[in-house]
């Protein structure tokens, strides 16, 4: 059986080591079929990691919790809403479907 995709994630945003470019070049080297980033990832730096090879697709986990509209945020560099991370994994709706749309 083949392996479809490899999702590696990054949480130097909170704390744990960085995974190096070198890392990311070795897997994509080996690796060929879709390779998914995530972890702490803005615009630009997803850019950075699609056009130089690194990845096939990025990964927006908490952002997308916290921008309900981040494929628009992201078209048009609105800033982007930080998330609650003490209402993660709480019953309820506080924290996953309260966060407001952009407003321009």
């Amino acid at each position: 059986m083949e392996i479809a995709y490899i999702h590696i994630v990054d949480h130097s945003s909170m704390g744990a080591p960085v995974v190096s470019h070198e890392l990311k070049k070795e897997i994509r080297k080996i690796f060929r079929n879709t390779l998914i980033l995530s972890g702490g990832y803005d615009i630009e730096r997803a850019e950075i990691d699609i056009k130089s090879g690194h990845a096939d697709l990025v990964a927006f986990g908490r952002s997308f919790l916290s921008n309900p509209d981040l494929a628009e945020r992201l078209l048009n560099s609105y800033p982007l809403a930080d998330p609650n991370m003490s209402t993660f994994y709480t019953p309820g709706s506080k924290g996953y479907t309260d966060y407001p749309n952009y407003k321009n």
